[in-house]
């Protein structure tokens, strides 16, 4: 391995867009590109459903996240990104993998369906890790709701479908390069044309480093996607698709925390080891077919490979005890995961009459996975576990004692001997589908949609040594089935009831040995929405209502540094409101705000985890002259429950000013938390919140030639 490298039903209604103008590159000199900088302005939508409906006909929440619009805000991780989407909020940490969102109510890194063009990214031991790199994106399509009946167990509270860009036979080139406080840097290529009449190509590179705000909290973010399009005929095109995401994102844990709040003079403390490790080197290879067999038939088939590696060295928990005036570093991890996942999806969809589309497919998953760690039998030397005492003094085990105010990090073996790791859990993951789904048009106002999922699981499970040895079978059905009635061209009502399903550990790849015998645990929502956009004013806006309830819920033990330690709750139900609105006001002044409300509790009444009831973004595109052009967003966070404490909320405020040199050449500047505000925007556990960004600034050039 190498190290750290450069480079009851609630109303809701959801969230609005907002269009801005810029020149396009492609046709600069005759026509004008439109940048949606809103959730609900574009039409057309992959993740919703598969039989090629757009947001209107699908009875769902469905919010489209454009990829010009997050290149323009400078959003250069997914996280930044995927928040502008009413409701979600970023729940992240080292130890799931940067990578779990809190939405609908729900928390956890299977809450919400990771898809990275499609295809789903499984959560193992509360890990699943996605390339954080959003330059080469066309799109962040997110699916509120269960989400089980398109793309298998899990994802509760949504799914988010990352949509890489395409090859296109007009030539295209663009280059961003960024520089800012930090130490950050950013160097992206995009590359596009065509090899010849009927193959395209497309490369995206991208690079980012920063030094942190936190200290030791470098970060490095490098992704290469390399895309062929071959249009065979007029009716058959392959693609064939190569992504390689490698991160090595901020060693960071969190900083201390004392009554509800930072201890302000260690806000900013990073309290791991000088020597430690965060790496994730995800990378898949996809080839994919679409043929179009006559006007009213179409199959899509498609066989991917999926590989993760990923790596943790790191003291994770920090305890501070002044009155003997240190803090207490613990849990020495080294762990690693290693995920080979191959699969095969196809699908035919099909018109028997004018009334009717249907589709119907199958799907089947094959997913290996090893872990090892320092940790657990057989290991020659294992860590030997923490054992608080209720003070510094009487503690034992591995640990050692750091002074905040004269820190010095020291290395991993000031901790543990515990230094090498073995293979601890070994699992296989078999996997097979079948899906289908049916737009049924009683009129030309009123259509019927539904969906059904089978899904079929043989996992087995080993511990290392023998410990023991656990297999798991178990099938499930999910479904979706909807209504959906056309008041106008650009107006459609909708009702929908949908079921998920999900393992009750969170994942199908690793599970206690008290779930051997679980089935697979059931979720349900019902839905009615309208969405609406009023033809020639610039306002687009939709509402719609949802409940969702879910059984027998496992969630990570706030008040432990130990990621084996768990809580379960028998029920969690959550209703809400979500409203956003787009308005244009004129060609160079848009608005765009969202906000959701929710009512959210466990079986006791008490308020999940990690669960904001309130949270908004509001922003604007005011382009005061043809070269100049202001783009500003604020996100609030209300607070969140985290065992005996409440994480405070946080209101943040980022904007970037735009100046059109030329027709090639766009300078950026960039702010992000313009009022300088201390918060945190997650938690490892409850003594040690991860806070935000500081105020910092940035500047970018955009060459396209």
């Amino acid at each position: 391995m190498r190290g750290q490298k450069t480079g009851g039903i609630a109303l809701s209604v959801c969230a609005g867009a907002a269009l801005t103008l810029s020149s396009a590159q492609a046709q600069r000199q005759a026509d004008e590109e439109v940048i949606v900088y809103g959730t609900t302005g574009l039409t057309d939508s992959y993740t919703g459903s598969r039989l090629d409906l757009s947001v209107l006909e699908t009875p769902a929440t469905i919010d489209v996240i454009d990829g010009d619009a997050i290149r323009d805000r400078v959003d250069l991780s997914v996280n930044e990104a995927v928040t502008r989407s009413a409701g979600f909020t970023i729940d992240s940490n080292p130890g799931n993998g940067h990578s779990s969102i809190v939405a609908r109510g729900f928390a956890g890194n299977n809450a919400v369906t990771k898809l990275y063009d499609g295809n789903q990214v499984f959560s193992i031991s509360n890990v699943s890790t996605l390339p954080q790199d959003t330059w080469s994106l066309d799109r962040i399509e997110v699916l509120k709701g269960p989400s089980s009946v398109l793309y298998g167990q899990g994802g509760i509270g949504g799914a988010i479908n990352l949509i890489p860009r395409m090859p296109e036979f007009q030539s295209s080139s663009e280059i961003r390069l960024l520089a800012g406080e930090l130490g950050t840097s950013f160097i992206g290529l995009d590359f596009t044309g065509p090899l010849s009449d009927n193959v395209a190509y497309r490369v995206d590179i991208s690079s980012e480093s920063s030094d942190g705000w936190v200290n030791n909290g470098d970060s490095e973010n490098d992704h290469v996607s390399l895309a062929l399009l071959w249009r065979a005929t007029d009716d058959l095109s392959l693609t064939a698709r190569f992504d390689s995401g490698d991160s090595s994102p901020s060693a960071y844990f969190g900083s201390l925390v004392e009554n509800g709040a930072f201890i302000e003079q260690f806000a900013f403390l990073n309290l791991n080891v000088t020597d430690s490790v965060n790496r994730y080197e995800d990378d898949s290879l996809r080839l994919k077919a679409d043929w179009t067999l006559s006007d009213t038939t179409t199959l899509n088939a498609e066989i991917f490979k999926m590989n993760s590696d990923r790596w943790w060295r790191n003291a994770e928990y920090y305890q501070y005890f002044e009155s003997e005036g240190g803090v207490l570093r613990t849990d020495p991890l080294i762990l690693g995961h290693d995920a080979d996942h191959s699969g095969v999806r196809a699908s035919l969809a099909f018109e028997p009459t004018p009334a009717v589309t249907a589709l119907v497919g199958f799907e089947a998953n094959d997913l290996s996975f090893a872990r090892p760690t320092n940790w657990g039998p057989g290991n020659p030397q294992p860590i030997d576990w923490w054992g608080f005492q209720g003070s510094i003094a009487a503690s034992t085990g591995d640990f050692d004692v750091v002074d905040p105010f004269n820190f010095r990090p020291g290395s991993l073996n000031d901790i543990t001997a515990a230094l090498a790791t073995l293979n601890q859990d070994v699992s296989e993951v078999d996997q097979q589908a079948m899906f289908a789904e049916l737009q049924y048009r009683f009129t030309d106002q009123l259509a019927l949609v539904g969906g059904l999922r089978y899904e079929d699981f043989d996992s087995s499970y080993e511990r290392a040594q023998g410990s023991f040895s656990r297999n798991w079978s178990e099938d499930s059905l999910s479904g979706r089935l909807g209504l959906v009635f056309d008041l106008s061209d650009t107006t459609a009502v909708y009702g929908q009831y949908s079921t998920g399903v999900e393992h009750p550990s969170g994942t199908v790849v690793t599970f206690g040995g008290n779930f051997v015998e679980s089935d697979l645990v059931e979720s349900e929502q019902l839905e009615i929405g309208l969405k609406k956009s009023i033809e020639g004013t610039g306002l687009v806006w939709s509402v719609a209502l949802f409940d969702i309830a879910k059984n027998n819920l496992i969630i990570d033990d706030p008040t432990s540094g130990n990621p084996d330690d768990v809580i379960i709750i028998d029920e969690q139900t959550s209703a809400g409101i979500e409203a956003g609105l787009n308005y244009a006001v004129s060609d160079r002044f848009q608005v765009h705000a969202n906000f959701v409300a929710l009512d959210a509790e466990t079986d006791t009444g008490e308020v999940p985890q990690d669960v904001p009831e309130t949270t908004w973004n509001a922003g604007f595109a005011w382009k005061f002259t043809n070269d100049l052009r202001l783009v500003a967003d604020a996100r609030f966070v209300d607070d969140r429950s985290l065992g005996s404490t409440v994480m405070p909320s946080y209101t943040v405020v980022d904007a970037s000013l735009h100046y059109q040199v030329n027709d090639d050449l766009q300078l950026i500047l960039k702010g992000e938390n313009l009022g300088d505000e201390l918060y945190a925007f997650g938690s490892y556990w409850s003594g040690t919140w991860l806070v935000g960004k500081p105020r910092v600034f940035s500047i970018a050039a955009d060459l396209r030639f």
